[in-house]
């Protein structure tokens, strides 16, 4: 049973550790990932409660996980991570028949699975979290009370810090479609062509007298129609986990995707999601950015994913000089975390992307003096090595933490003493 107590705790606390970091290095991502759960059950568009709750979720998963591996508060620890493993696959066999979403996020953005996958895989997880539960009260503590305490206050702080570092910068690796290096016109096309027997239908939706209308692309209504959306929807076909979705539109609702994509040398595009809530101080960045790229004679666009009025409203009071397309906010969050950040295209490619605290004022003239494949390469290499980085950082502290805890700290009783002890506790409490 040692062994079996020993296993667990290390598919256990790695599996935690992994989801959760995936997602607290990704805070906004997990916010839209809990704003589809409340939407399927009747409640509106709460963005700040949605994201504060993902990252309340990920970062108590990623503390237990290291709670967990490490051996901290084990009576706790495995009724937290049991528990925690319990509401989830409850939660997976609901989606599993229902499918009220595509993807439950569990690993963020870095592992899609299908809802029946993420059953199947929590009932594996569950057999491992019983054994934790069960087996609980048999863990030698390693280090006094107060100490376990301690070295979970130090983990919870670093991961609130972790969590605030990626909502004021980007993720510290990107996993979403668009990341620095995509060609995103090669491989629009390339999903489509490698679909296999799936078929698709780009699908424009118009408003008129406050309904909603669809039209495809060969049947367009009359001007009296405005336009508010375009959408990838599959028709055919084994199911994916997400349509494919990248459909920007100028004022005068023409489809301008392709044109845009085919623009050759660099454009810079500020994403604006959420582009009535940018704030005055996003909106300085954005506009001193705007201006100067201006000054140099460089193009430079505005993707909003809010509503026309609410975008050139904003634009307007914020004095944002700059042509202002419009997107789906999904893809915006896809293409960029960061309401107003910065995405420089060259030649359609994907070569950087800035948060709207991280714009590079003063150093666009390095940026366009440098190869833009080469610079997309070296964006790459520095936040796959920052996230390795920060990983490896927390797996040292476990193992360096639990090899102190081991020399500085001797439990007064062996195994069986304390398993005798626990035990002799436990019938004393039921009497």
């Amino acid at each position: 049973m040692k062994f079996l107590r020993a296993l667990s705790r290390l598919i256990i606390g790695l599996t935690f550790i992994f989801s959760g970091f995936v997602k607290i290095i990704d805070p906004v991502g997990s916010g839209l990932i809990i704003g589809e759960y409340f939407k399927w059950i009747g409640f509106g568009d709460w963005h700040t409660l949605f994201q504060t709750i993902g990252v309340l979720i990920s970062g108590a998963e990623l503390l237990l996980g290291i709670a967990v591996l490490l051996g901290i508060r084990m009576k706790y620890s495995c009724k937290a991570a049991f528990w925690f493993m319990a509401g989830f696959t409850l939660l997976t066999l609901i989606l599993a028949i229902f499918n009220p979403v595509t993807d439950c996020g569990c690993f963020g953005e870095a592992i899609k699975l299908t809802n029946t996958e993420t059953f199947l895989k929590n009932l594996v997880l569950m057999v491992f979290a019983s054994i934790l539960y069960f087996q609980r009260n048999k863990f030698i503590p390693v280090a006094p009370p107060m100490w376990e305490w301690g070295f979970a206050a130090v983990y919870a702080i670093m991961i609130a810090g972790l969590s605030a570092y990626s909502y004021r910068h980007l993720p510290l690796i990107d996993f979403m479609e668009f990341k620095v290096g995509t060609n995103i016109a090669s491989k629009l096309e390339f999903e489509h062509l490698n679909a296999g027997d799936n078929q698709f239908e780009t699908v424009l939706i118009y408003s008129k007298e406050g309904k909603n209308f669809e039209f495809s692309i060969d049947n367009l209504p009359d001007s009296t129609y405005t336009f508010v959306d375009a959408i990838t929807k599959q028709v055919s076909g084994k199911t994916l986990l997400k349509p494919l979705d990248f459909a920007i539109s100028d004022a005068d609702n023409n489809y301008v995707t392709d044109s845009i994509l085919a623009l050759r040398g660099p454009l810079f595009v500020v994403s604006a999601p959420y582009m009535q809530s940018l704030g005055e101080k996003r909106a300085s960045r954005a506009k001193r950015f705007i201006d100067k790229v201006a000054e140099m004679g460089l193009p430079v666009i505005i993707l909003s994913g809010s509503g026309w009025s609410e975008s050139i409203e904003a634009a307007q009071g914020y004095n944002l000089n700059s042509e202002i397309y419009h997107t789906d906010f999904k893809t915006l969050i896809t293409l960029n975390r960061s309401n107003g950040g910065v995405v420089y295209l060259y030649d359609g490619v994907v070569s950087g992307k800035w948060s709207s605290a991280g714009i590079p004022h003063s150093n666009i003239d390095t940026l366009l003096a440098e190869d833009p494949e080469l610079l997309a390469a070296k964006a790459r290499i520095r936040e796959q090595l920052t996230a390795e980085i920060t990983a490896l950082v927390i797996l040292l502290m476990i193992v360096i933490m639990r090899y102190v805890c081991r020399i500085v700290y001797i439990h007064k009783h062996s195994e069986s003493e304390w398993i005798e002890e626990t035990e002799r506790l436990k019938n004393d409490n039921t009497e």
